[in-house]
């Protein structure tokens, strides 16, 4: 107490989700069902949405990514669990909101450079950015790693 506090408070975390907020569990789960279809939504009415993932079912899939959940939760928080003002600002006066990650980020050609320099360098993030894929940040790189572990092409490879 008295002290300045001379911290960077850009750096500083911030509260992203309070547990002790007024809805229940089953609010939460309905409005994150309601995130979901509005994504699948966003996708369906985006042109280049539509080719990477041409099927509904693509388009549900990636709309059920961590990335809809976290934008979908954030929404509840900067409007105070307020359900009905958390709906209005998942689909405001323009249109549903697209939230993408970077599985949707990167082409087809990017994956297959990724998944070549996977195997030419391993995990060496920095090689593998630096003579492969010079266009793409560092965190693009490793979010990618992370989320392409998780589908058929990375189980294909190992096995």
């Amino acid at each position: 107490q008295g002290e300045s506090d001379n911290r960077n408070q850009q750096k500083m975390e911030m509260k992203v989700w309070d547990p002790d907020n007024p809805l229940t569990d089953r609010q939460i789960d309905q409005f994150l069902v309601v995130a979901r279809a509005v994504g699948t939504f966003a996708r369906a009415l985006d042109c280049s949405s539509s080719i990477r993932q041409p099927s509904l079912h693509m388009s549900a899939a990636a709309a059920s990514r961590d990335i809809t959940l976290f934008h979908a939760m954030d929404t509840l928080q900067r409007n105070g669990y307020d359900l009905a003002r958390a709906m209005a600002t998942l689909v405001p006066q323009g249109g549903p909101v697209l939230c993408r990650d970077e599985m949707e980020e990167w082409s087809a050609s990017e994956a297959m450079l990724f998944e070549e320099a996977l195997e030419k360098y391993g995990k060496d993030f920095n090689d593998i950015r630096q003579d492969f894929l010079p266009w793409k940040s560092l965190a693009s790189i490793v979010q990618f790693y992370y989320m392409w572990k998780t589908t058929d092409r990375y189980i294909q490879q190992v096995w």
